[in-house]
């Protein structure tokens, strides 16, 4: 199938998100549009329009001599802007690794909203509030919610001994959580749309999924 002559654009919005190391829920926070829809098009699974490009380039403080620039068809597309050195770990998933951290590393590489728990008597000195570790609904467990349009601010930095996150509580604060104190972790994940969806999974010309079922007990 031939490429759309939008996609060079499309891989250099992609390229420039990663070096802004922005997410597609951050875009969408910036532009006021539905997460579901960025992504769409980001994907390739609908076209981008005109007035989209405008907006997007906008809340990401590009300028307009550097779209002009973006070849057409299947010539490469010029580098992105790059903010800040791109932490390519983030995205490699070590199935030997620490189970929280690897959970955590998909979560940021997803662009995903997310929750983690963490057992507050584990958390002394950790950088979150007394008043938070003392309230009596967190006795036990304090959860952490990170939503994705905001990770970019979240600054996390694995170490051996744990994660360390910039975190918005009375204020603005560094915040250090041991792989010992971690316990869960839950991704709120978007629920597709039908246009998200393969063609196969929404039709069915057999008479539906129940006809597919292969009986393994006679």
């Amino acid at each position: 199938m031939a490429q759309r002559p939008s996609e060079p654009i499309l891989e250099w919005l992609r390229n420039t998100l990663k070096a802004k190391n922005l997410n597609v829920a951050a875009l969408a926070e910036k532009s006021g549009q539905k997460r579901s829809e960025v992504k769409r098009v980001l994907a390739g699974r609908e076209p981008l329009t005109v007035d989209q490009l405008m907006t997007w380039t906008k809340a990401l403080d590009l300028k307009m001599e550097e779209l002009v620039n973006v070849p057409e068809l299947s010539e490469d597309p010029p580098p992105a802007p790059v903010a800040a050195e791109v932490d390519e770990s983030r995205y490699i998933i070590d199935p030997y690794g620490l189970q929280a951290e690897q959970a955590i590393r998909v979560a940021f590489a997803m662009g995903s909203d997310f929750t983690f728990l963490a057992l507050t008597d584990k958390l002394e000195d950790c950088g979150v509030p007394a008043s938070t570790l003392e309230n009596p609904r967190f006795s036990e467990m304090l959860p952490i919610r990170l939503e994705a349009a905001y990770h970019g601010y979240n600054n996390p930095e694995y170490t051996p001994q744990g994660l360390s996150l910039t975190l918005s509580f009375d204020t603005i604060r560094e915040c250090f959580f041991p792989w010992s104190a971690i316990v869960e972790v839950r991704y709120h994940l978007d629920a597709p749309a039908p246009e998200d969806l393969p063609v196969d999974e929404l039709e069915n010309d057999d008479g539906g999924p129940e006809d597919n079922v292969v009986n393994l007990f006679g």
